[in-house]
């Protein structure tokens, strides 16, 4: 049969020699044993433990809550990004704590006394000197 002149290659030199070279690297790594690798389990790494939760709550009256709603819209507005009330009663949390010592001063010279629950007068009379306690202690 008479060869292709358009699929034969002409005889090059150095290509034959690099293909040699490659078998015989190859021959020589399959006849070597193949290197022992020992795998030693790696340590779990122990999950955080998320914290249980406790859920609080607080009551509202619908004014107090549209309020409440208008305020944090002017805060995601001022802001640029959502900012839900937890953030916020967190944030408050953590600076009333930070302040604990002076909190307690003035709540010992005020002396509020918890009135009975059914008493709504009283209880935002209650509310309302705590207000002007933290207030104080905050500016």
């Amino acid at each position: 049969m008479p060869r292709n002149p358009r699929t034969e290659l002409p005889y090059d030199p150095i290509r034959a020699d690099l293909v040699r070279q490659v078998t015989t690297s190859v021959r020589r790594s399959l006849d070597a044993p193949a290197p022992r690798l020992t795998l030693t389990p790696a340590a779990p790494k122990p999950e955080p433990v998320a914290e249980p939760t406790i859920t609080k709550r607080f009551v509202l009256t619908r004014t107090e809550d549209a309020e409440l709603n208008a305020f944090l819209l002017r805060l995601q507005n001022a802001s640029g990004c959502k900012v839900p009330l937890s953030v916020i009663v967190r944030a408050a949390l953590a600076l009333l704590m930070e302040n604990e010592e002076r909190i307690v001063a003035t709540a010992e010279q005020i002396r509020p006394q918890l009135p009975s629950t059914h008493d709504r007068l009283a209880l935002g009379q209650f509310e309302e000197q705590w207000r002007k306690c933290l207030a104080g202690v905050l500016r």
